[in-house]
């Protein structure tokens, strides 16, 4: 496993891989792996040879937001890259956004949901992956389902700049509880984390409601806020929407997905359910 921090090396080395054929693969991270990453990372792996970014981009983080105490574990993260057997780190330093005047937003997609409580937030994540986008050159790009609004927006950031890139979703790996992994979750103590697992479950319970015959959005909106506040948790959001989160849905229907952020001990949480 080679280890790249220069633009340059990572440019050299996609188009010696492109001139030899050889089919390469993307994983972006802001690093702190835990098994959701390697997941994506073992994705990657049957489609070509892995590069493997970590980076905590500063683009991507509010003012009043947990840049300077985001999580972060290098030589665990080597370690555990190593092991997968993964070929390629790249960790570029700050030279990657200094200087930048250019960005990379879409207002339509950006300006709900998390948009609307991390301000800038998705500019900053359009604009560091695409230049990973262009200085990697990947055939494939792999992204977890968790982040479900970020998944949207890279997409159609990938259409509307017709780029030669696949981006492939993977579904959100989970705690037993339920609870999806995050690197924030190691923000929690063992009881905090225990109570966080029910977030997971009232947006679990929504959806059988749902499949229960319930499609009134509001009422299963109403049902998922009560639960969330009873479980002590501060709502920022609870939407039903089209899976292209075009339009919030007055009736909810097979296929929509339920997204919700909560705060609860001073750590945010988003997770989302489709219907069924």
């Amino acid at each position: 496993m080679e280890i790249i921090t220069k633009i340059e090396d990572a440019k050299a080395l996609s188009s010696k891989l492109k001139a030899d054929n050889q089919k390469i693969s993307l994983v972006p991270t802001m690093g702190k792996l835990h098994e959701g990453h390697l997941n994506l990372v073992k994705e990657g792996l049957k489609f070509g040879k892995v590069f493997v970014s970590i980076y905590v981009n500063p683009l991507q983080f509010g003012p009043s937001e947990d840049f300077n105490k985001y999580p972060r574990d290098i030589e665990g993260d080597i370690k555990k890259l190593k092991q997968l057997k993964a070929d390629y780190i790249y960790m570029p330093d700050n030279s990657i956004i200094k200087g930048t005047d250019t960005f990379i937003s879409n207002e339509s997609l950006s300006d709900k949901l998390c948009g609307l409580h991390r301000t800038g937030h998705f500019k900053g994540v359009l604009t560091i992956v695409m230049k990973l986008l262009l200085i990697i050159k990947p055939d494939f790009a792999f992204f977890g389902l968790k982040d479900y609004q970020q998944y949207i927006l890279i997409k159609k950031m990938i259409e509307d700049y017709f780029l030669d890139v696949k981006i492939i979703p993977v579904p959100t790996m989970r705690e037993k509880c339920g609870l999806a992994l995050s690197s924030r979750n190691s923000y929690f103590n063992e009881n905090d984390k225990k109570q966080a697992c029910n977030f997971y479950k009232v947006l679990n319970n929504t959806a059988k409601l749902f499949s229960d015959g319930e499609n009134l959005a509001e009422k299963l909106r109403h049902y998922a806020i009560r639960e969330l506040i009873n479980n002590k948790f501060k709502v920022e959001y609870i939407e039903i929407m089209d899976k292209e989160l075009l339009n919030k849905k007055v009736y909810a229907e097979k296929d929509d997905i339920i997204l919700s952020a909560i705060k609860f001990s001073g750590v945010r949480l988003i997770d989302n359910i489709f219907l069924t």
